[in-house]
């Protein structure tokens, strides 16, 4: 009797240990990523052999890692970007078509994905026990097997809203053992961007990024946020010093005079052109290789080198550069440009509008002097009238003297007093 009672009191310890004292103990190591560790939503870990790289951990619905050493595996793709099924033979043709989907790449698997996964349940690409999808636990390996989770160095800046309603820049800098594979904002500042009417500004950017490639990002031999904040302080400047300050600040409804295709620019397209060559570094970098025509030698571009993609990019805030003082004198010298652009805009719309009186009215004239030729051209007494017309307007103010040359009467008059002359000959 009391050997059976010793039995159920092990059972019962046994049975505490197990559903509550090892997973409480488990979920105390894995604070440390001693045994297992855990991995919020949306992010992905790095495991490793000593110093050498073993494999990632995911967790992020919808999508799964290309891992090579699982079953639902891929290495190849097909023209439209679907997976190839690993051992399926392809036709010559068919070869020619074929791309690599390189390791580690993050897929998406869910609903509507294009890539041709019919199975769109998360459980499927996840071959963890029951025991520790319950728990939320990752495993990474036994003490003696030097298996651990992969800890590095990163910078990055964040933006937080402040009770004023102002946009705060958050410098960080920290060591991590994750990395972000759903989208995350991040925030890159330009100081002392000029404009091109010479106006110093300091520029903030927001930027919206998916790790598409966790092993590239973080194994790639750069830093990628580094090559990122590069590349876009570039554009920035760039972007900047092709505007004046009063453009950027309150961008013009039509941008440029309407004479070429470009011209016809809205606000929104205006800042398109500020975000859509951001984007474009997802594909090709400045300094990507390329062969003799001139086509990118792969990997290129953000996505191809370091495993990431920017989805958004938006020009946030942007102030004049230095310190009160300086910004005051910049404050007052963008007022008086942008009051001497009024003035000679007003300049420019009043001769603008006198040039186009002085067009109304001599297109009024001409016609009425049109208009008034045909009819002294039609009547024998027009000729007359015109001239006493053009007599009556010159004799207007005082002292005024006209003097009537190629007088219509004087035939007229001539004639008549040559007849009187002649009658009194005859008597």
């Amino acid at each position: 009797m009391e050997y059976l009672l010793v039995v159920v009191i092990v059972v019962i310890a046994l049975v505490v240990v197990y559903k509550v004292a090892l997973p409480l103990f488990l979920m105390w190591l894995a604070k440390e990523s001693i045994l297992a560790t855990t991995d919020k939503e949306g992010t992905s870990k790095g495991i490793m052999r000593g110093s050498s790289f073993d494999h990632f951990i995911i967790s992020f619905e919808g999508y799964h890692l290309n891992d090579p050493r699982k079953k639902w595996y891929h290495s190849r793709l097909d023209k439209d970007g679907r997976v190839i099924e690993e051992g399926k033979i392809l036709t010559e043709e068919e070869e020619k078509e074929v791309t690599k989907l390189p390791d580690w790449e993050i897929v998406y698997h869910g609903k509507d994905n294009k890539k041709g996964f019919d199975d769109h349940r998360d459980s499927s690409y996840d071959d963890r026990s029951k025991f520790f999808k319950k728990l939320g636990l990752f495993w990474v390996g036994w003490p003696w097997t030097n298996k651990n989770v992969y800890v590095y160095g990163f910078e990055w800046n964040e933006t937080q809203t402040n009770k004023n309603g102002d946009i705060v820049l958050l410098p960080r800098a920290e060591a991590t053992d994750f990395i972000y594979v759903a989208d995350f904002i991040y925030a890159i500042r330009t100081i002392g961007a000029e404009t091109r009417d010479r106006l110093p500004v300091d520029v903030l950017t927001q930027i919206t990024i998916a790790v598409r490639n966790p092993y590239r990002a973080l194994f790639s031999g750069e830093d990628w946020m580094q090559r990122i904040t590069a590349a876009i302080n570039r554009h920035v400047r760039t972007f900047i010093g092709s505007h004046d300050y009063q453009d950027l600040i309150s961008p013009k409804k039509k941008i440029g005079n309407g004479n070429e295709p470009e011209d016809e620019d809205t606000v929104e397209s205006y800042w398109r052109k500020f975000s859509e060559p951001i984007i474009e570094l997802n594909s090709e970098l400045p300094d990507d290789k390329k062969d003799s025509s001139k086509k990118l030698i792969p990997p290129s571009g953000l996505k191809g080198r370091y495993g990431v993609e920017i989805r958004t990019a938006d020009l946030q805030t942007m102030d004049l550069s230095g310190d009160d003082e300086e910004k005051r004198k910049n404050q007052a010298a963008a007022t008086r440009l942008y009051a001497a652009e009024q003035d000679a805009e007003a300049e420019r719309t009043i001769g603008q509008a006198k040039a186009d009186v002085i067009e109304m009215i001599g297109k009024k004239e001409a016609a009425a002097l049109a208009a008034r030729l045909a009819i002294i051209e039609k009547s024998p007494s027009g000729e007359l009238l015109a001239q006493l017309d053009a007599m009556q307007e010159a004799s207007k103010g005082a002292g005024n003297t006209v003097i009537w040359a190629n007088n219509p009467l004087i035939p007229i008059v001539a004639k008549a007093l040559g007849k009187l002359t002649e009658g009194g000959d005859e008597k």
